[in-house]
């Protein structure tokens, strides 16, 4: 089924046991020094253990002026290569290749990070960073730059790296003297492509000289920056070639900068400019290749496939693949191999199952980017659907056979719940999980509905099989009470009975005809064109774009001064400009006083405002189903062991209700 995807390859001298490729991801699992941490390392090592063919590593930095990240890797002199060369040996245990990704941040090397003033090729900052001001590299350090490229390739090799990558992508310095949007030397180093590409060109030179022409080199290049006079598909392609024959292995083809369309999303929010062509849900910014759920797959396969005409090395694909795909992508010859990132943090058994013909038992990932947002928030690493990620050193996620079995009750079976169920039955306790519905999924079920939800529907249709197939007995249609938990001697009970709607306390809101947001999801269309939704958290904005893809005019309105404020930034980005496409109109900063099935009565600045249409939708906010937890503490107290997870602690996302389920079973 997967053949193209389990046939070993080359590039450069490596040897690769399949074409799947975890590509660099910053984590923030690094020493503050920037020295290899035992949790680090285990990381790697977890992902080699499961079947990978080359890991490229996160950002290592050549100089320490380059730093972008707290937590991030260095190279920068030989009192560094005692801790990397950990991460060879822990890989190669696993039986996978790994390349240490050289990065230098340029301009977005923040001061705050570095504690010194960033450079840049003419000291052009980022829209990101406006409080940095970076100054303009000389000719003298440009020389020192590239020889430092060179020597960290050197120290790489001997601490055993199988090769480096040179990331020329996502605006780290080669790109940034690339394109034209950051670089406007007048000198050898600006003005014409081909002076442009001398950085990035010398740099392979200098890593030549001093790594060996036997040494891989990869390439990460940004095809596309989609920013003004920014590298084009066209440049890239001459780029490519030129790269080829200054001696790189392979190309890595990703998109973007940060600054890509990011002047653009502001407009269009400030209402200057329309929305219109300008494809912003398909990524602003980082979310360019780190798209969220709200953007298709692959979306930047087509780079890729344009950079393989004009090449004869191996070219490596990348952006929210999936399996499924990769071998298509591969059977095509779009792409030599197949970078699957969040994947692999999701679950780092992936290939293995693959390699089993068990597709269907991947982890799939939900793309919700909480991976992202905590790097970007200076924390390590996470997962929403996997708990252990970023945490494999660590003891508390070990999981151990019970000592003592018991019998547990798991009482609701949303994604606490299973991962409850899952985890208890893996430490061979006996399961019985309780579901009040006739069918298993909570929430979970609702989030999945939209189109372009289809990642949670995956990750749903993955846990539901594996609870159904793990030995757990299922028990639906039953609502749970004291009575019955003391009638079958339960040892243990892990309460994730979840959260629901609720309408809060506002003049109107019992009226029968005002919409439940869980409802239309569901399948209960209002009818009519125009359609309030009061609400706008997650829930508002997604049943919002859910009844706007289906031809309804929308207006959302919330007190809310942002939607969707949980969210991480860049996804939220991508989030704002999907319901600007739709047309979506969002009236935020308003104050919902009254409301009834047709009307919406709102002050905004001490003003009344109103707003009348065909339906109305109330997603103002979910509660926590306690009454169970309650009654259990109240008959039981301290004789019986109660854990409440999930949502019927407090409502909250996908990454509590996992990791909370998890560590309730693991602690019982």
């Amino acid at each position: 089924m997967f053949e193209n995807l389990l046939k070993p390859g080359k590039i450069g001298n490596m040897e690769l046991r399949n074409r799947m490729v975890m590509p660099g991801m910053g984590t923030n699992l690094a020493a503050a020094d920037g020295t290899v941490s035992d949790i680090i390392a285990d990381y790697y090592a977890r992902r080699a253990n499961g079947g990978v063919g080359l890991i490229i590593t996160e950002v290592c930095c050549p100089d320490p002026l380059g730093r972008v990240i707290p937590g991030e890797l260095e190279i920068t002199s030989s009192g560094f290569m005692p801790g990397l060369s950990r991460i060879p040996h822990a890989v190669h245990s696993g039986g996978a290749k790994i390349c240490l990704q050289l990065s230098h941040g340029g301009c977005f090397a923040s001061e705050s990070v570095t504690g010194r003033q960033p450079v840049s090729p003419s000291g052009v900052g980022t829209l990101q960073l406006p409080n940095d001001t970076p100054r303009e590299m000389t000719k003298e350090e440009i020389k020192e730059l590239i020889e430092k490229y060179g020597l960290a390739a050197q120290r790489a090799r001997q601490c055993k790296f199988d090769g480096v990558e040179l990331h020329g992508a996502h605006g780290y310095m080669p790109l940034q003297f690339l394109s034209a949007y950051t670089n406007r030397r007048t000198d050898e180093y600006g003005g014409s492509l081909r002076n442009r590409a001398r950085f990035a060109l010398e740099a392979i030179e200098s890593i030549r000289k001093h790594a060996g022409k036997d040494f891989t080199l990869i390439y990460r290049l940004s095809a596309d920056e989609d920013v003004p006079n920014g590298v084009t598909i066209e440049e890239a392609c001459t780029f490519a070639k030129w790269a080829e024959e200054a001696g790189v292995d392979a190309i890595h083809v990703t998109a973007g900068t940060w600054d890509s369309r990011l002047q653009t999303y502001l407009d269009v929010m400030a209402g200057k400019v329309s929305p219109e062509g300008k494809r912003l849900s398909y990524g602003v910014a980082t979310s360019m290749w780190v798209p969220p759920n709200y953007t298709p797959r692959g979306s930047l396969v087509p780079l890729a496939a344009q950079i393989k005409k004009h090449v004869t090395i191996p070219v490596i694909a990348v952006c929210s693949i999936t399996p499924e795909m990769a071998e298509d992508i591969i059977g095509k010859g779009d792409a030599d191999f197949v970078s699957m990132g969040r994947q692999t943090i999701a679950d780092p058994d992936y290939p293995s199952k693959i390699y089993a013909g068990k597709p269907e038992s991947i982890r799939r990932c939900l793309r919700c980017n909480e991976c992202l947002g905590h790097v970007m928030d200076s924390c390590g690493i996470t997962c929403a659907v996997n708990p252990e990620a970023g945490k494999e050193h660590e003891c508390f996620t070990k999981l151990k056979p019970a000592a003592n079995k018991k019998k547990v009750a798991v009482v609701g079976s949303g994604p606490a719940g299973m991962e409850a169920t899952l985890t208890a039955v893996e430490r061979g306790h006996d399961v019985t999980l309780f579901e009040k519905d006739d069918r298993l999924g909570g929430a979970l079920y609702y989030v999945s509905i939209p189109d372009f939800k289809v990642d949670y529907k995956d990750y749903m249709t993955y846990i539901v099989n594996a609870v159904k197939n793990c030995g757990a007995k299922i028990v639906t249609r039953t609502q749970v009470d004291a009575a019955l938990i003391e009638k079958n001697n339960f040892d243990a009970v892990i309460v994730a009975t979840g959260a629901s709607t609720f309408k809060p306390n506002i003049e109107g809101t019992d009226d029968e005809t005002i919409l439940d947001p869980l409802d239309v999801l569901d399948g209960n269309i209002p009818e009519g064109k125009d359609i309030i939704v009061c609400g706008a958290g997650l829930v508002g904005c997604e049943v919002a774009m859910f009844l706007a893809e289906k031809g309804k005019n929308v207006t959302m309105i919330d007190m809310l001064e942002e939607a969707a404020p949980d969210l991480t930034i860049y996804t939220k980005w991508v989030l704002n400009s999907k319901l600007a496409e739709l047309g979506i109109k969002s009236k935020l900063g308003h104050t919902i006083v009254k409301m009834t099935g047709k009307n919406v009565e709102c002050v905004k600045d001490g003003e009344k405002v109103e707003f009348t249409g065909d339906a109305v939708v109330c997603a103002l906010g979910l509660k926590s189903r306690r009454e169970l937890s309650e009654e259990l503490e109240e008959h039981f107290g301290n004789s019986l062991d109660i854990i409440t997870v999930g949502d019927a602690v407090s409502p909250r996302k996908i990454l509590q209700a996992v990791h909370e389920g998890f560590h309730a079973a693991r602690r019982i």
